[in-house]
């Protein structure tokens, strides 16, 4: 398949990035996401954030999709991508990276529903009421009220998010959910030996639960050396097609466009001056700079031989199905 078949196979697929934390109210990271095809993303709306500090941002998102509904429209159910396709705007999922904005209260989770939240990370870096994320000293597992967490998200509708948890919280949440759960920005450990990468036994307990894991595109998860092209991305996805197999596999970039300084350095709390020298190194994938390079992804899956109903499923019709699963409820 040539360039201009791969783009049009691009332009007619439903697009999804599983995590982009983009800073959204600058122009240029929405004109880069309609660049590249982009049908929906999951956007963050909260991570450390407080919970009077994730309403302000929800409030303030709320206000943007008034404002550019040509660019940009909220996602609360797998219709409302469909619209986004048809419209030729990009559809902001809200997800959380954390679950410190429900403030220990378990009825917040409800009202967060309620105002269009589908899919929340039960850790960041570090140990919470929930769980233990990745940098944390000792991971713990899921504690009782982290079960209760992953419950009632589960009754609701809200896709379990497991991407920066520990090993021992990430495997305890797969078992405690009644259906499936996501790695929405994951890599494999065996690519690439850093603490945000998750063993090749987490990926497939989460296929055998039926989720889908998120292909990151930062050097430092993709290969050893902390340099990686567009070649290194699809490599990745290869490794854990072969995993997993391919309807647990899809894009899940964590690009982090035009983030003012001071939320950047929020955001890298907790990790290691050795993990942020590699971060700080080297974040571009040369061939997959911005979200503007997303077609390069279809054409070079297209040119290692996936088949063009493959390359749909990894580039957005496993999310799409996992969303239509999750969202409805259990």
């Amino acid at each position: 398949m040539n360039q201009h078949q791969a783009m049009k196979l691009h332009e007619e697929a439903i697009v999804i990035d599983g995590l982009n934390a983009s800073y959204f109210f600058n122009e240029d990271v929405l004109r880069r996401v309609r660049l590249g095809g982009v049908t929906a993303f999951n956007g963050t709306v909260a991570a450390w954030h407080s919970l009077p500090e994730t309403m302000n941002l929800i409030a303030d998102y709320y206000r943007l999709f008034k404002e550019r509904p040509d660019w940009i429209m909220q996602v609360r159910r797998v219709e409302d991508i469909h619209e986004a396709k048809v419209r030729g705007c990009a559809g902001m999922i809200f997800g959380f990276q954390d679950t410190n904005a429900i403030n220990g209260n378990l009825r917040m989770l409800a009202v967060y529903h309620a105002l269009g939240v589908r899919i929340i990370q039960l850790t960041y870096n570090d140990e919470n009421a929930v769980g233990c994320g990745c940098m944390a000293p000792e991971d713990k597992g899921l504690p009782p009220f982290g079960r209760e967490v992953v419950a009632e998200m589960n009754r609701l509708g809200m896709l379990v998010d497991l991407s920066h948890c520990g090993t021992k919280t990430t495997m305890d949440a797969v078992e405690a959910s009644k259906g499936p759960v996501a790695f929405t920005h994951a890599n494999p450990l065996a690519l690439a030996k850093s603490p945000r990468n998750k063993p090749d036994e987490a990926f497939k307990a989460l296929a055998a639960k039926g989720g889908v894991a998120g292909v990151v595109r930062l050097p430092a998860w993709l290969t050893p050396h902390g340099r990686a092209s567009v070649e290194d991305y699809l490599n990745a996805i290869d490794y854990l097609v072969e995993l997993t197999g391919i309807d647990h596999v899809g894009l899940g970039t964590d690009f982090m466009e035009e983030i003012p300084a001071e939320i950047l350095m929020q955001s890298l709390q907790g990790i290691s001056p050795e993990n942020l020298q590699k971060y700080y190194s080297s974040t571009i994938v040369e061939g997959f700079e911005s979200a503007a390079e997303f077609p390069r992804v279809t054409e070079g899956l297209l040119a290692r031989g996936s088949s063009p109903e493959e390359v749909k499923k990894i580039v957005g019709g496993n999310w799409l199905r996992l969303y239509e699963k999750v969202w409805k409820g259990f």
